[in-house]
């Protein structure tokens, strides 16, 4: 077996580095390998599937053709193991086992329940440490080392650290007889035991075991892209994938670690053998905003040095301090109305999204979601089409037409019904002879014919079925509003987390943090005591006097979205710890305002002579 050639490829934000990492693979092509020998693995989905498009582009081929070549760690797995969707944990499975152990749990996807800003619910809390300890490779009996606080009154602390243990000797029990509070490590085993009983696989599970039967790709180069974000459990895998290849190019950032609470480990490509390539141009942060998040990252103790260039001078950076959801929603309105430019607007938690966007949303201004997919949906943008088609008596595509029978409202129909527009829709495009629903072109008097009664601008909210209620209200305020010439791509709102990869002319980030990422902090540090102008950090300290390497990161990604202008919002959240902005760019309190403390911050750092 041949040393494999390992290539580090770093690139802070704006770089290029998935760009330069697809160079790399073109290089190969171009010296004779087929694209069936590479296997490119990213660590979202949705970031395997922006690589998989690119690389069709290149190729001139479907990105359906690369799917066994452009894929998540975990979708190889999947395939390595001949799995099923059946055999894979849902959200069902969690419930129905947390309903049988007497624990409460929230379904993550269930849309009538929004996180709020406490701690996670108990279930779901034990489930994510089993899967922690599994991505970390942890022993059950470390179970307390998760970045998780825990409630005395509910489950049982470590004896040495737990109020209630008793002592004695070697015949005395632990616990007291009347102690009914959870036992984590037994609860663990018991989600782990029910797996196994009902033959079940988790994300982690399959990892574990690709790595334990040695179950290799069969290719000869391995890509991985954001490496940064890796587990210790990915790590073995890595490793156990590595020797098998001729090359392996790993490519990330380690300043750009947002998944740090799922067990991403920085060190790991920090510390990966190899040669060494490091981009040294941003192509989206203008100086001064390239100044202040690095002086935001600076402060992160061991990372790699990339002093990278601006994409040019200028740029322009905001702070607001105790701005309420009404004044940035007048500030958003103000940016559309006044330029061209994009927008993204940030959070750290998806309920302070949703806060936003009960304000926003009235405004009538389109915009997507990147976090949360039930609001502006393509499916809501075709509908949305197809009614301002057929109020201006212009043609329709057919898959706007298809929206129509979709989504209107039964009455839409008349005497007739929505699955006779189905086959009318179907019978022309056979007819037609296209295959693409978007080449097919249908006259208004067509939809009449089958929808006499289908709605005008005024009226297409109340004849929309089966869309939620902030798709009903989005419509209607867009129909009434003076915003139906704005792109709805011009404006996103999301999590810090959904924003990464992705940029915008104008970046509006919320430092509130959320009573669980305080918790997860406060579990991280070492003496919660010494830390400076508060007696004790704990998970109620509000505002929050420092901040952690992985928030760190978190925040810099944000930040670092911005093309032209960057504007921090501190103490947005009503009832959210706050971040003040002195922290989070001088890692300490101070008593500077926050014009002196932007402006010092735009400026270069000064170098030692």
């Amino acid at each position: 077996m041949t040393q494999t050639r390992v290539t580090r490829l770093f690139g802070g934000p704006g770089c290029g580095k998935t760009t330069a990492l697809l160079d790399r693979v073109d290089e190969m092509l171009d010296s004779g390998v087929r694209v069936e020998d590479i296997l490119i693995v990213s660590y979202t989905r949705a970031a395997a599937a922006e690589v998989r498009e690119r690389l069709a582009e290149r190729l001139d081929c479907s990105p359906r053709s690369l799917k066994g070549n452009v894929c998540t760690m975990h979708a190889k797995a999947y395939e390595l193991l001949n799995l099923s969707r059946n055999d894979v944990v849902g959200e069902s499975d969690k419930q129905e086992f947390c309903e049988e152990y007497g624990l409460d749990y929230e379904d993550e996807y269930d849309s009538s329940r929004r996180r709020s800003s406490r701690s996670t619910t108990i279930g779901n809390k034990i489930i994510a440490t089993s899967q922690w300890l599994q991505r970390t490779s942890r022993d059950v009996a470390q179970w307390h080392a998760v970045p998780f606080q825990w409630d005395v009154e509910t489950v049982r602390l470590p004896p040495e650290i737990d109020p209630n243990a008793q002592t004695g000797n070697k015949y005395t029990p632990t616990w007291p007889s009347d102690d009914d509070r959870i036992d984590v490590p037994q609860t663990i085993r018991a989600w782990r035991g029910y797996k196994g009983e009902n033959d079940l696989v988790g994300f982690a599970d399959m990892l574990e075991r690709v790595q334990q039967r040695s179950l290799v790709p069969s290719v000869d180069y391995l890509v991985i892209d954001e490496f940064q974000d890796i587990t210790t459990l990915q790590y073995a895998v890595y490793e156990e994938w590595k020797p098998h290849m001729d090359q392996a190019l790993i490519a990330g950032d380690d300043d750009q670690v947002v998944y740090a609470w799922q067990g991403a480990d920085p060190t790991l490509l920090l510390e990966e053998g190899g040669e060494n390539v490091v981009l040294d141009t941003s192509y989206r942060l203008p100086s001064r905003i390239l100044n202040v998040v690095n002086r935001e990252i600076d402060h992160v103790a061991e990372r790699q040095e990339k002093d990278f260039q601006p994409r040019t001078d200028g740029g322009r950076v905001e702070a607001v301090s105790n701005p309420s959801m009404y004044d940035l929603m007048r500030n958003v309105r103000a940016t559309i109305e006044e330029s061209d430019g994009s927008v993204m607007v940030l959070f750290r938690a998806r309920y302070q999204m949703f806060q936003f966007m009960d304000e926003f949303i009235d405004q009538g201004i389109p915009f997507r979601t990147m976090t949360d997919q039930r609001m502006w949906t393509d499916r809501l943008a075709d509908y949305i089409r197809a009614v301002e088609a057929l109020d201006d008596e212009t043609p329709l595509t057919g898959l706007q037409a298809r929206r129509l029978a979709e989504m209107l409202d039964s009455a839409a129909f008349g005497t007739g019904s929505r699955d006779e527009m189905f086959t009318a829709i179907e019978d022309r495009q056979d007819a037609r002879d296209v295959d693409d629903l978007t080449d097919l072109e249908i006259e208004p008097s067509f939809i009449k014919e089958y929808a006499p009664f289908a709605p005008t601008r005024s009226s297409a909210a109340d004849m929309a079925h089966k869309v939620t209620n902030y798709q009903k209200r989005s419509m209607g305020a867009y129909f009434g509003g003076p915003y139906q010439d704005v792109d709805r791509a011009r404006v996103r709102i999301g999590t810090i987390h959904s924003a990464k990869g992705r940029e915008a002319d104008h970046v509006f980030v919320a430092t509130d943090l959320t009573e669980k990422v305080v918790e997860q902090m406060v579990a991280t540090v070492e003496d919660p005591t010494a830390v400076p102008t508060v007696e004790e950090f704990t998970k109620h300290t509000d505002p929050v006097p420092v901040l952690t390497d992985n928030e760190r990161r978190v925040f810099y990604v944000g930040m670092s979205r911005a093309r032209k202008r960057l504007v921090l919002l501190e103490n947005l959240v009503d009832g959210a710890p706050t971040l003040p902005i002195d922290v989070l760019l001088n890692d300490r309190p101070s008593d500077h305002t926050l014009e002196e403390l932007i402006a010092e911050a735009q400026e270069p750092p000064v170098t030692a002579k």
